[in-house]
C-alpha cells in the first residue's frame, strides 16, 4: 500500500500543482485585459480628439484641422492609425501611407474593438458611428499592438517560470516539514522494533496526539497479555503444586486399597505425578513471559541450557546456538519449543544430550539427539500424524510433541523424528522452520 506520508505529498503537490495553475491564467488574462483596456481608452480620447478637428467646409467637404491631430498620426507606419468615412468622402491618416482599411458596415460591430494582423503588426481597432452636425460619420481608430503582446509573452514567460520555482519550493517546503512531521511515526516503528527485541518493556508517551491512542492501546495489550501469561503460567505451577500434596495423601491412601486394584491406582498416580512434574518443569523454562519479543539464540540458549544442566545433572547436555542476532519468531514460543524438545531428550536419553541451531537456506533448524532407547518405525509415523495428540503413554517414550506441533504448524514448519539402532540406540527430532 502506499504510505500515508506519500499520500499526502501527492494530494498537497496535485492540489498547488491546480491552484498555481489557475493563478497563472488568471494573472495573464487580467494583465492581458487591462494593457487592453488602456489601449482601447486611449483610442476613445483620440477619437474624441479626431471628431473635434473635423470640420465641414462651404462646399460640403470634411476637412480636419492639422492642430488638433496628434503628430503620431502623422509618421508613416508609426502605428498609429485612423480612417474617417463621412458620407461618399474618406480621410485617411498620413501613417496609412498607401493603405485603405476596410470599415466593417455591420451595425453590431459599432462601439466593439477587434483585433486584425496586417504583415507583421497586430492591430487593435475600435469603430465608431456617430451624428455629426447631421451627417453620419464612421470613425475607424486602431494600434499596433504587437510590442505589447512582445511584452505580454515576456510577462507570462515570467509568470509561469516565477510559479513553476515557486512550486518547486513549496513541494520541498512541505516534504521536508511532512517527513519532520512523520519522524514522530518513524521513532514509533523503531520503539516497536526495540519492543520486540526486548531493550524496552513499553513504547513511550512522548508521541504526537494523533498517534498517542495507538501507542497507549499498544501498552495496554501488551500489559494485559503479559499479565494474563503470567497469571496463566502462575495458575499451572500453583496447581501443580496443589496436585502434588493431594498425590502424596493418595500415596498413603493407597496401602489401604484391595491389592487387586493396588497396581492400577499406583499406575494412575504416577501418570498424574509425571504430568505435574512435566508443567512445573514447563514454567522454569519459559520464566518470565515477554510478548513480541525476537528470538535471539546467542541470548536465550545459554539460559535455557544452564536450566537444564541444574535439572538433570547426569545430562551431558552440548547447546550450539547459530550465530545471529536476532531471528523471526516469538521468544516464548521458541522457549517453549527447544525447551519442551530438551526435556524430552533429557528425559529419555542415558548421559548425552545435544542440541543444535543452524541455519540453511532461509530456514532455522533446530536438532535435538538423545542416545536413548531410540523410537520404532510405526509409533514415529504416528507421532508424525497432522492432528494426533501426542502425549507420554505413546509407547512410553513421552516426547510430550502436541505443545511443539501447534507452535512449529503455526511457523508452517516442519519436524521429522529419526532413530538408528546401530548406533547405540538414539533418536533425533528435527525441525525446520522457514524464516519467511
Amino acid at each position: 500500500m502506499i504510505s500515508i506520508e506519500r499520500r499526502i505529498r501527492t494530494g498537497l503537490v496535485l492540489s498547488l500543482l491546480l491552484i498555481f495553475t489557475l493563478l497563472a491564467v488568471l494573472a495573464d488574462y487580467g494583465v492581458k485585459q487591462l494593457s487592453q483596456g488602456f489601449i482601447v481608452t486611449r483610442l476613445q480620447h483620440d477619437s474624441d480628439s479626431l471628431i473635434k478637428a473635423l470640420t465641414l467646409s462651404s462646399n460640403d467637404s470634411w476637412e480636419l484641422n492639422q492642430q488638433h491631430i496628434p503628430t503620431i498620426y502623422q509618421r508613416v507606419k508609426s502605428g498609429h492609425y485612423f480612417q474617417i468615412r463621412a458620407g461618399q468622402q474618406l480621410i485617411r491618416s498620413r501613417s496609412l501611407w498607401d493603405q485603405t482599411p476596410k470599415i466593417t458596415d455591420n451595425p453590431s460591430a459599432n462601439g466593439l474593438t477587434t483585433t486584425e494582423t496586417y504583415g507583421d503588426e497586430s492591430r487593435l481597432i475600435w469603430q465608431q458611428e456617430i451624428e455629426y452636425q447631421g451627417h453620419s460619420v464612421t470613425l475607424w481608430i486602431a494600434e499596433d499592438i504587437a510590442p505589447f503582446e512582445q511584452q505580454w509573452r515576456q510577462f507570462s514567460f515570467v509568470l509561469y517560470a516565477s510559479m513553476i520555482i515557486a512550486l518547486g519550493l513549496l513541494v520541498l517546503l512541505q516534504r521536508y516539514l511532512l517527513r519532520k512531521s512523520f519522524r514522530q511515526v518513524h521513532s514509533l516503528k523503531q520503539a516497536i522494533q526495540r519492543l520486540q527485541q526486548g531493550e524496552i518493556e513499553a513504547l513511550a508517551d512522548d508521541v504526537p496526539s494523533e498517534i498517542q491512542p495507538l501507542t497507549e492501546e499498544i501498552n495496554h495489550l501488551l500489559q494485559r497479555l503479559e499479565q494474563r501469561i503470567s497469571r496463566s503460567r502462575t495458575a499451572m505451577g500453583n496447581l501443580a503444586h496443589e496436585l502434588k500434596r493431594v498425590l502424596q495423601q493418595l500415596h498413603l491412601l493407597q496401602s489401604s486399597l484391595p491389592e487387586s486394584i493396588q497396581p492400577e491406582f499406583a499406575k494412575a498416580l504416577e501418570q498424574i505425578r509425571r504430568l505435574t512434574e512435566r508443567e512445573l518443569k514447563r514454567a522454569r523454562i519459559a520464566g518470565t513471559p515477554h510478548p513480541g519479543r525476537r528470538f535471539i539464540p546467542n541470548q536465550d540458549i545459554p539460559h535455557l541450557s544452564e536450566l537444564f544442566k541444574r535439572i538433570y545433572p547426569h545430562i551431558e547436555l552440548a547447546a550450539h546456538a547459530v550465530e545471529s542476532s536476532e531471528l523471526p519468531f516469538d521468544r516464548d514460543d521458541m522457549l517453549e519449543l527447544i525447551g519442551n524438545l530438551v526435556d524430552n531428550g533429557c528425559k529419555f536419553g542415558v548421559s548425552r544430550v545435544s542440541l543444535d541451531l543452524t541455519l540453511d537456506n532461509e530456514a532455522l533448524v533446530i536438532k535435538v539427539n538423545d542416545d536413548g532407547a531410540g523410537i520404532p518405525q510405526p509409533t514415529r509415523m504416528d507421532l508424525l500424524e497432522r492432528g494426533t495428540r501426542i502425549d507420554e503413554s505413546i509407547s512410553g517414550h513421552g516426547l510430550g510433541l502436541s505443545i511443539c506441533k501447534m507452535i512449529i504448524d503455526s511457523y508452517a514448519g516442519q519436524l521429522q523424528i529419526s532413530s538408528d539402532q546401530s548406533k547405540n540406540s538414539y533418536c533425533e527430532v528435527t525441525v525446520r522452520l522457514p524464516l519467511n
